[in-house]
């Protein structure tokens, strides 16, 4: 009979028992009086017992039934009412809509041509032309609810207030719904492009990408589809004369196409744009087309006197300029744009409106103030930063071809404006920072867990050949984003370039440094030029793993896959001090320092980040079951694929090394006994045992170092790392091969006096035509001395890139924008989720470690190799996520000018003075027409037609100019400004179709 595990009263039970034996052992310990330690380590080991029951207890834990298909739309329509509520409530607020009331925007039917036949708009019955008091705009919604074919069309010229209608509509239908029917959406029609891609099919994908959680695959289609097909959507097209000119006819085709009945639409355009489609196409079917009037001067002066100060008397600043306004000032104030401008440009008493009546045309007063807008909404006294720079900084992240394609600004894309050498060069840098912060301090300090450099020019060396290693890797292992294909052909593809990269590595090493003794990766001397190319490789081999465990190029926000759960924080934070007091134990017990700080570092991120819940994840919530079998597969794929890359790769590399050794061997000129070289006497006995003997007195140092279990001897002056030394003396000696070893008898004093003692780094040391003479063997031999190191580091790749492929992957969660409290928490959240996930990674890729430390022989070929890698699984992928990524953008951006140090914070202040709005994670301009005239003017100072960079930038694309050259791959001549323009906008181009030339 198989026992229900997973029955809530089973688990209580299972737990409950195993609570109560381990206080049952606890209560025999005390009995038996063990003393103060053996009592101490048994309430240790119980605390753990009950940690890890509770953390078991919250993995064995189903997630409530979904129910069926029907109610899973309906709970997903209902929360995308309330995320999408909440993001336009609060841009209403920043928008002061409601400050002190709406603008009263009227609006008119229009007929044929712009529109369709009255009889197919309203089957039936004429009805009356609605009275003036009923085409206003908070009627709308009304308006729409009363077409029989669900279909509107809002025409308006630049700035007449179609966005804030479209905002409105959507907040008065959401007020209006009930639960289970159509939810309003707003899309910026921007980046659809009807000549390729279906409206259903861009509306599903566009709402899957801003809305995560509808990603989710249920059935044979995403949530986002299946609310569409359910009719569960209705869509605000926002901006269709944002589509380029050829595709207006296609679109209206599309739109003509696939509405029905079940996906109703609301649509805006600008007037002119709209009868141009009409006349190269047909008409929207079915649809009712109003337009919106320009505000009468009236409403206008009512509205801005309303807003601005009043005086004893109760007139304002506007009031004698609105008494009798020149034509042009009255023209203008018919655009509502242009009054919700003009009263954040005069709300400073320091500015007399009167000015405007000194332009002679409505465009140059439009031209002023959207230019004095910024400065104006950046001034006061509380402002952090001034007029002038928040106006160049905003001008200059308005020309940004992400922000021009897609009118947004997403915190995660900033990058893509660096140049593409240092999108590669600056998060390897930073996950080189990481890494030597923590790895340098072990060295220096640690008793022999990490090997030491021999000297600051050979630690140079070796972090530079690390550097270009993970340059390339970076560049050519990773995959583009998280949604690229990343099966065995990409895994395949990446182990060639893996290959290719590592051969011209190891032809180097046989050119320079070939290992004619044979591998060994510890505790042996190391030419400088060896130092550089060991670094390439350790270089490649962490990109390899971070490619395996699908680490992208581009990364998105990460989300904290505990969100979800009711008691996921808590076990979070059981699970983190249970790992900190380990540490405790380890350090308290063995001494060791290295699990210790490992374990007490994981810990303690562990901790904090179970303190808080963070932005929701994009995919829902399965339990921590679900992520035990995302790990477990991302475990085996990552172990299988880094051990055959790292198994094959590694003898692939033995092999072209021990070539170049075998060659240098065999090719050497013949010598003969009693021959004496620099100091040594070649001799060789009848059996062909050979061994070298000094014939000059010397001084040579015999030397420990913590993890090996015997000393080894060097010269003195030699330049190698060493712990410390066990007796010296000064004499000669012979060197000569026992059990496959090169030693020499110890002639100093001390316990090893008469004892053979390792001898390896005499050998390296000695003069080449003797060296080569003494290790002479066949070529076969050569190889293999080679190729078994290489081939262990390889077993080694495998254990701890498995370990790692299955935390990132299992961990692997995006933040959900759709209910992103704003993008400064989803940065938060991302920085969270990735400490968390490096330590996890760190703390078992660690586990497995010390698992080979305890197998492996002390003084073994791979040396501290396995720490090494250990320490940099965690650190280094710190530099590869969103967050990280974003420093280097920070850095780059600042040093050319191109915005402050404080970015996020910046961002954040030109929101709250209602220059963008957020969107989500997102932020946008507040208008397209003001990021037009943002983008279209030289920033502040800077002349219109620049040759070339700004200073600050020339340095810095002149520094990124000389590093290019050390990339496997042609010098790359950074671009000017104007042709890397061309090229982002190019790239972003073939994402989606560019805005069109004209205002909004």
């Amino acid at each position: 009979m198989r026992v229900p595990l997973r029955e809530a009263r089973v688990q209580r039970r299972v737990g409950l028992g195993m609570a109560a034996a381990a206080l049952l052992a606890l209560a025999v310990a005390l009995a038996r009086g063990d003393g103060p330690d053996g009592t101490s380590m048994w309430i240790s080991a119980v605390s753990a017992v009950v940690s890890v029951c509770a953390f078991l207890a919250d993995l064995l834990r189903e997630p409530a039934d979904t129910g069926t298909g029907t109610d899973r739309r309906q709970r997903a329509a209902d929360e995308l009412a309330e995320a999408v509520r909440a993001q336009w409530m609060a841009e209403a607020r920043l928008r002061r809509l409601q400050d002190p009331e709406p603008l009263n925007v009227h609006w008119s039917r229009v007929g044929p041509p712009l529109a369709d036949h009255g009889h197919n708009i309203r089957p039936g019955a004429v009805l009356p032309e609605p009275r003036d008091g009923d085409q206003r705009l908070d009627r709308i919604v009304e308006t729409f609810r009363a077409l029989p074919s669900g279909r509107l069309v809002v025409l308006g010229e630049p700035g007449a207030g179609k966005t804030v209608l479209a905002v409105r509509f959507v907040l008065g239908a959401l007020d209006a719904r009930e639960p289970g029917a159509p939810v309003p959406v707003l899309f910026p029609l921007a980046g659809w492009d009807p000549g390729s891609v279906g409206l259903r099919d861009w509306l599903a994908e566009r709402l899957a990408a801003e809305y995560p959680p509808l990603a989710a695959v249920a059935g044979r289609h995403t949530m986002a589809r299946e609310l569409l097909d359910a009719g569960l959507l209705l869509p605000v097209l926002d901006g269709f004369d944002e589509l380029p000119d050829p595709a207006h006819e296609v679109a209206l085709r599309r739109l003509n196409a696939e509405l029905d009945e079940r996906l109703p639409v609301l649509l805006t355009c600008r007037t002119e744009v709209w009868a141009r489609a009409m006349r190269a196409g047909d008409v929207l079917t079915a649809a009712e087309v109003v337009r919106l009037r320009p505000l009468d001067l009236a409403t206008a002066r009512r509205y801005l006197e309303s807003t601005a100060r009043p005086d004893g008397g109760g007139s304002t600043p506007w009031t004698p300029v609105l008494r009798d306004p020149p034509p042009p000032l009255a023209e203008i104030l018919g655009s509502p744009l242009m009054v919700a401008l003009a009263r954040t440009v005069y709300g400073d008493a320091s500015r007399d409106p009167a000015e405007l009546a000194r332009f002679r045309t409505a465009g140059h007063i439009e031209e002023h103030l959207l230019d004095a807008f910024v400065p104006a909404a950046f001034g006061g006294a509380d402002a952090r930063w001034s007029p002038d720079s928040a106006h160049r900084w905003l001008r200059l992240l308005a020309r940004d071809p992400g922000a021009a394609s897609t009118g947004r600004l997403a915190w995660w894309e900033f990058p893509a404006a660096m140049p593409r050498a240092l999108r590669v060069i600056g998060p390897a840098v930073l996950a080189l920072a990481a890494s030597a912060a923590l790895l340098v301090p072990l060295a220096e300090y640690g008793p022999g867990v990490v090997a030491n450099w021999d000297s600051r020019p050979s630690t140079v060396l070796n972090y530079a050949g690390i550097l270009l290693g993970l340059c390339f890797g970076l560049a050519r292992m990773l995959p583009p984003t998280a949604q690229a294909p990343h099966g065995p052909r990409q895994l395949a593809r990446m182990a060639l370039r893996m290959a290719g990269a590592a051969t011209v590595v190891a032809v180097a090493m046989g050119l320079l440094v070939p290992p004619l003794v044979g591998s060994r990766l510890g505790a042996v001397l190391t030419p400088r030029p060896a130092w550089f190319l060991n670094g390439c490789c350790f270089g490649l081999v962490l990109s390899m793993m971070f490619g395996v465990a699908g680490l992208p190029r581009r990364p998105l926000p990460l989300g904290l896959p505990w969100a979800g759960s009711p008691g996921g924080p808590r076990a979070v934070r059981a699970l983190g001090a249970l790992v900190f007091f380990v540490g405790l134990a380890i350090f308290g017990y063995a001494r060791e320092a290295v699990p210790a700080v490992t374990c007490l570092a994981a810990g303690l991120l562990l901790f904090l980040a179970g303190l808080r819940r963070g932005e929701r994840t994009a995919a829902p919530y399965t339990g921590p079951a679900a992520v035990l079998r995302g790990f477990r597969r991302g475990l085996l794929r990552g172990f299988v694929a880094c051990t055959l890359i790292g198994v094959c790769v590694g003898a692939l590399v033995g092999c072209v090394t021990g070539a170049f050794a075998a060659y240098r061997i065999d090719s050497a000129a013949p010598r003969v006994t009693g021959e004496v070289i620099e100091g040594w006497r070649l001799q060789e006995t009848d059996e062909g045992a050979r061994s070298v003997h000094s014939t000059v007195s010397e001084e040579f140092l015999l030397v420990g170092r913590t993890g090996l279990d015997e000393p080894f001897v060097v010269k003195r002056g030699a330049r190698i790392s060493r712990d410390d030394e066990v007796g010296e003396f000064t004499g000669t000696v012979q060197i000569e091969e026992k059990r496959d070893q090169w030693v020499i008898v110890w002639k100093g004093g001390g316990d090893w006096k008469g004892r053979a003692v390792d001898a390896h780094n005499l050998v390296v040391a000695l003069p080449y035509e003797a060296e080569v003479w003494l290790v002479h063997r066949p070529v076969g031999a050569v190889v293999l001395d080679a190729v078994v190191p290489f081939v262990a580091f390889g077993v080694l790749i495998g254990a701890i890139g498995g370990c790692a492929s299955g935390v990132y992957r299992a961990l692997n969660t995006p933040s959900d924008t759709m209910r992103a409290a704003g993008p400064r928490s989803t940065l938060r959240t991302d920085r969270d989720a990735t400490l968390a996930r490096s330590a996890i990674a760190a703390l078992l890729a660690g586990g497995v470690c010390l698992a080979l430390i305890s197998a492996m022989p002390p003084g073994g070929t791979l040396g501290t190799m396995h720490t090494e890698v250990w320490v940099q699984v965690g650190t280094s992928s710190l530099a590869l996520s969103a967050w990280g990524r974003l420093g280097t953008a920070r850095i780059w951006l600042a040093l050319t000018g191109r915005a402050p140090w404080r970015l996020m914070g910046f961002l954040d202040e030109a929101h709250r003075r209602g220059v963008l709005r957020q969107s989500g994670a997102h932020y946008e301009f507040r208008h397209l027409r003001l990021q037009q005239s943002l983008a279209g003017a030289p920033p502040v100072g800077e002349p219109a037609n620049r040759s070339g960079p700004r200073s600050g930038e020339a340095f810095v694309a002149g520094v990124i100019s000389a590093a290019t050259l050390l990339r496997p791959r042609s010098t790359v001549v950074p671009p000017d400004r104007s042709t890397r323009d061309e090229l982002l906008h190019d790239a972003y181009n073939r994402l989606g179709p560019p805005p069109t030339g004209g205002t909004r």
